[in-house]
């Protein structure tokens, strides 16, 4: 049999009987074929052991293949199964409608109703078993290494638990593969309805992400399980363990993606809908804000308390150590005036940026500090004034989050560290930047105070680009949106692969609980997302800014690939 091998929530004795009395019956069948194998699993598919499931039937799916592996079939085929032994289970969400309250919390109706909702975890909480460990609608999913098709599918070179599995993104880039679920929203004045289902029951629709270009829905969806990073060669990647690619625009992010080949795109609103949709699946709440922070509040400048040569560390005072967190990013530079901003040269010249290896207390000259160790291979010298600030995480702090839970390392209301979302790592103290959709801002005719936000698509990744071309489609119109921040009530309901809001003059405890940046001018505008790490309570996964231009660049702007809407339809049944 070949090689796979995947560390899984147990299952009970009464499953592993049937699991065993399965394998039992393939083994003794004069037919050994690809039907008989998918029905006699989806068979024993419970929505508790979807994992077991699918570590006994995948490396034999894989092995009727013969040599030409096609992981993609397989795990197509396996949504399908777990589609189709799901699809008596309806999951529905209300929540108070945006103008009759600003309670963000949401009631579980249908199959919901006596369930509860998904825990959040850090690196230290004991695992407790829950429904989102094992259930398709909305808990179970499987990484992969795997590079876009022209056809709009992936090559998956390799799937988790696979010994060629690549975590670090190098050989090809992790995404979160899980099932593409049906979804509906509704409401009636008084409370907005959503409901998801493994099947299609009366209007309900596809995410945008998941309509192939046939306009048919897909099996699967997929999206990048890490921030943006380059590999070796300077593709734009997604893996754990690499630095962020920062000070990079849209613009400068497509042309690092399109290294792999010209199918690869940057994260779109057909991924942040996903996102945040899941989030609200399994922890009903509208937003994580307060709940699973992300970085958000981590924006610390120091200046060194001493001056050394030829080390690997900095200096600073231990009440400053306090603040900072293990593992996170700082930047070294010897500022001597002017601007403090991460972005001048002054303040990162030293070492660019770098991960905090350890944090232990020293003695010197008598006095007691704190020494900052950084993951670096050369030493540097660190002269008197200089100052060291927080940066942008490196990708997969949230591997240490015990199995395939949600969370984050630390405290997890405190905002420092990077979250976990079904597989999907975010809010990691950069902005996510994207290409797509575009806003065509123009100032308002009557209120040139305002700006007209025209809200093109572009389904193809081919045809992505900084100007709105003949490939882009007018899909929404958002008059009279006012400069600066405004808390998010709710966005615009859609099937449509955009993200916009709605109703604004919210505020950071109620509603969506983050906010839109409007732009200040007219011009060609991309979505920036879920913010950076001092953005505090304007910040989540329903955050965003819509005043960046395709080629605007900073330290807090992290292009990175998009997911299965980067090749798409529209669903017209």
């Amino acid at each position: 049999m070949p090689e796979f091998n995947i560390d899984y929530v147990p299952i009970n004795h009464e499953q592993g009987e049937r699991i065993i009395e399965a394998l039992g019956q393939i083994a003794g069948s004069s037919t050994q074929s690809a039907e008989v194998l998918d029905a006699t699993f989806k068979a024993l598919l419970d929505g508790e052991n979807t994992s077991r499931v699918f570590n006994s039937w995948y490396p034999r799916a894989k092995a009727l293949q013969g040599e030409n592996v096609d992981r993609y079939e397989l795990l197509d085929r396996f949504a399908l199964m777990a589609a189709e032994a799901r699809s008596d289970k309806t999951y529905t969400l209300r929540y108070y409608h945006p103008d009759v309250s600003g309670d963000t919390a949401m009631t579980p109706l249908d199959d919901m109703a006596e369930m509860e909702q998904a825990q959040v975890y850090n690196d230290t909480d004991q695992i407790i078993g829950d429904w989102t460990d094992e259930d398709p609608l909305g808990g179970w999913y499987i990484r992969a290494n795997a590079l876009s098709l022209s056809d709009g599918t992936m090559n998956i070179l390799a799937v988790e638990g696979e010994s060629s599995f690549d975590i670090s993104g190098e050989s090809a880039p992790v995404y979160t593969f899980a099932l593409a679920l049906w979804k509906k929203e509704w409401d009636d004045g008084s409370y907005v309805y959503k409901s998801w289902a493994t099947v299609r029951k009366g209007d309900m629709h596809p995410y945008p992400g998941d309509v192939a270009p046939d306009g048919t829905k897909r099996n699967l969806t997929w999206h990048p399980s890490f921030g943006g990073g380059l590999n070796s060669n300077g593709n734009l990647t997604s893996g754990a363990g690499i630095a962020p690619y920062i000070f990079a625009s849209a613009s400068t992010g497509l042309t690092a993606a399109r290294k792999w080949n010209n199918y690869e795109g940057l994260w779109n609103d057909c991924d942040t809908i996903w996102l945040l949709d899941m989030w609200q699946l399994r922890h009903w709440n509208l937003e994580n804000s307060g709940i699973l922070e992300g970085c958000l509040n981590y924006n610390l400048q120091y200046e060194v308390a001493k001056a050394e040569t030829g080390v690997k560390r900095v200096i600073v005072t231990t009440g400053q150590a306090a603040n900072l967190v293990v593992g996170s990013s700082v930047a070294v530079g010897d500022y001597s005036g002017g601007n403090a901003d991460r972005g001048q040269a002054t303040m990162r010249n030293i070492v660019p940026i770098a991960r905090i290896a350890s944090i232990e207390e020293v003695t010197i000259d008598g006095g007691t500090y704190a020494a900052l160790n950084l993951e670096v291979d050369d030493t540097f010298d660190v002269i008197a004034g200089s100052r060291v600030s927080t940066m942008p995480w490196f990708s997969g702090s949230t591997e240490k989050v015990p199995g395939h839970k949600d969370g984050c390392v630390g405290s997890k209301t405190a905002g420092k560290t990077p979250i976990r979302v079904m597989g999907v790592e975010a809010i990691e103290g950069a902005y996510t930047v994207g290409i797509e959709p575009l806003y065509n801002v123009t100032a308002n005719a009557s209120d040139n105070t305002k700006f007209d936000y025209a809200i093109y698509e572009c389904r193809d990744s081919v045809n992505l680009s900084g100007s709105v071309t003949a490939n882009h489609l007018l899909v929404k119109t958002a008059e009279k949106v006012p400069s600066g921040w405004h808390y998010v009530k709710s966005f615009f309901r859609t099937a449509l692969g955009y993200l916009f809001p709605e109703k604004i003059e919210g505020d950071s405890a109620h509603w969506m609980k983050s906010a839109f940046f409007g732009t200040g001018s007219a011009g060609v505008r991309v979505p920036w997302r879920f913010l950076n790490l001092h953005s505090g309570g304007s910040g989540g996964l329903a955050g965003g800014a819509g005043n960046a231009a395709p080629g605007a660049a900073n330290w807090g702007g992290r292009p990175r690939l998009s997911g299965s809407g980067k090749k798409r339809g529209e669903w017209a049944a």
